[in-house]
């Protein structure tokens, strides 16, 4: 989610100020001006902008212009977009429309992975258009045809929402964690940051929030405030994985389309260090330094690329400063625009976002594994359904062993907008963690001990408890546990059952061994 905002004071409608009018909710009796409608949609204050207009339809259901934007409005938020199909569909049943309707049809019909409904929609754009957007509607198709292909073989991977005390009812996104968890760093446009005041298009400026882990939970989210964070819009756009350094994106009055970075001290992200003109000499979006400090991925729109913004590499020169970039090539790049790249901790699988390749709508996330003996990049492949979809899909934050991953997304059960979601890949090796020790009596001529040790996951629903036999003569033991909330009961004949409540955790705190013995008490 790339955002751009305006910086000049709106011009408020002189008819809506003649009345004094404010548009609200509660008042649908009133007059409603269409300029106040055309107003906010012309700032992008979409939300705004589709009250007024469905208040007008109201008035007037049958309008046109009114039904289509309303549409546009759902299109251009982060609402439910496939909202938008019985606007359009009205349009198109009268008959004589303009041309670009059956273009938002197509993509509203993608985005409910109604595929086949998008291509008929995309080609009837298709036949009625000049040869420019007859290339666009072509491309449109073919990200429904690969759309149709990843949709028929999802991924086997769980989508955990982290809830309240890291998401929040605005745009929470551009999620990266450390290898090890231990913290997250994100962009949010939620109220309550530096600057209280609404920008134009109807939300707050961005700043970059942070949340670490504790006892095994994602805590409260906290803004990192100065001097990053300023009453303009900043963004988290990478991150070291080590966490030592952040690279960030401003939207200022003095700064647009460079990147800088902030490095990690003492617990706080210091002042921002703008990278030299070797990497800032067009107009740049993202970038991430490489697990050695050594090298610098970027995205840049600069001349010489292959078309939008395009991937670049700089090495570090002895004097640290970044030495003259590298475009990745033909295989990487695209005539659209690329963003968002990062190397995995190996040092040659690049993760990225592109327009192009076999994107299934918008962006989505790609790797590619680089070769040193033959010095290239292999064919990008797609990561798949659910985790690109037919909305844009910018980034993905993997953890140590890449068994988990951090994403931005729009899902069932979110929070209202985009949402920071933890994905468990299925398919990997579960991260166990190993716990031993002994079982013993309090009676000390006890020379076996035969007991039985269960253990019940109640973070988990539908979970079958564990047993575990200690060993008769020793009362050793040792049980392989996943990540969880456990109720340990130990019985023994003759003993007082024992319960005890372990966390078996995983976030930041992952512990590969557990030590623990247990002392029975004897029954008098």
């Amino acid at each position: 989610m790339r955002v751009f905002v305006l910086k000049t004071i709106p011009l408020i409608s002189l008819f809506v100020l003649f009345y004094g009018f404010a548009y609200s909710q509660k008042s649908s009796s009133r007059f409603i001006d269409p300029r106040e409608a055309e107003e906010h949609f012309d700032h992008k204050n979409y939300l705004a902008a589709m009250r007024v207009y469905k208040e007008l339809l109201k008035r007037d259901p049958d309008d046109a212009d009114y039904n289509y934007k309303v549409a546009l409005c759902y299109l251009n938020t982060n609402l439910d977009k496939t909202q938008a199909i019985p606007y359009l569909e009205k349009i198109v049943k009268k008959g004589k429309v303009d041309t670009e309707v059956w273009f938002h049809l197509g993509q509203a019909y993608q985005y409910a992975n109604r595929f086949d409904d998008a291509i008929k929609a995309y080609s009837t754009f298709k036949e009625k258009s000049s040869r420019r957007d007859i290339e666009r509607a072509e491309r449109a198709i073919e990200t429904c045809y690969n759309g149709k292909q990843f949709v028929k073989f999802p991924l086997d991977v769980t989508f955990e929402n982290l809830g309240k005390d890291v998401n929040s009812e605005y745009a929470d996104y551009h999620p990266f964690a450390t290898l090890n968890e231990s913290f997250m760093v994100f962009t949010s446009r939620r109220k309550g940051g530096k600057s209280n005041s609404l920008e134009m298009d109807g939300l707050y400026p961005s700043d970059i929030y942070m949340t670490t882990v504790k006892e095994g939970n994602w805590i409260k989210a906290t803004n990192i405030g100065s001097p990053v964070n300023t009453s303009f819009d900043e963004q988290a756009v990478g991150l070291s994985p080590d966490g030592s350094s952040m690279t960030v994106y401003l939207d200022h009055i003095d700064s647009l389309g460079n990147i800088y970075i902030s490095k990690f001290l003492n617990g706080k992200f210091q002042k921002l260090s703008k990278l030299n003109s070797n990497v800032n000499s067009g107009f740049e979006t993202s970038g991430s330094v490489s697990v050695d400090g050594e090298m610098i991925l970027f995205a840049s729109e600069r001349s010489g690329g292959m078309g939008g913004t395009d991937l670049y590499m700089a090495k570090k020169l002895p004097n640290g400063q970044w030495a003259i970039p590298q475009n990745l090539g033909k295989t990487i790049n695209t005539v659209y625009n690329e963003d968002f790249p990062h190397l995995s901790e190996d040092g040659k699988t690049l993760y990225f976002a592109s327009q192009g390749h076999s994107s299934m709508g918008g962006f989505d996330i790609f790797k590619s594994v680089y070769t040193e003996e033959t010095n290239t990049w292999s064919e990008p492949q797609n990561l798949g359904y659910p985790i690109n979809t037919t909305d844009d899909n910018y980034t993905i934050s993997f953890t140590e062993n890449e068994r988990v991953a951090y994403v931005a997304a729009v899902r069932p059960g979110g929070m209202g907008d985009l949402d920071i979601w933890r994905i468990r890949f299925n398919n990997t090796e579960q991260r166990m963690t190993f716990v031993s020790g002994r079982v013993s009596s309090t009676d000390s001529t006890q020379n076996t001990m035969e007991a039985i040790i269960t253990a019940t996951d109640v973070s988990k629903k539908d979970q079958l408890p564990f047993t575990y036999t200690p060993i008769p003569s020793s009362g050793k033991y040792i049980m392989a546990l996943s990540p969880g909330k456990y109720t340990l009961t130990i019985e023994s004949t003759g003993h007082t059952t024992y319960t005890e409540t372990i966390t078996i955790l995983d976030k930041g705190s992952f512990q590969p061994e557990i030590k623990k013995d247990f002392i029975l008490i004897k029954n008098k």
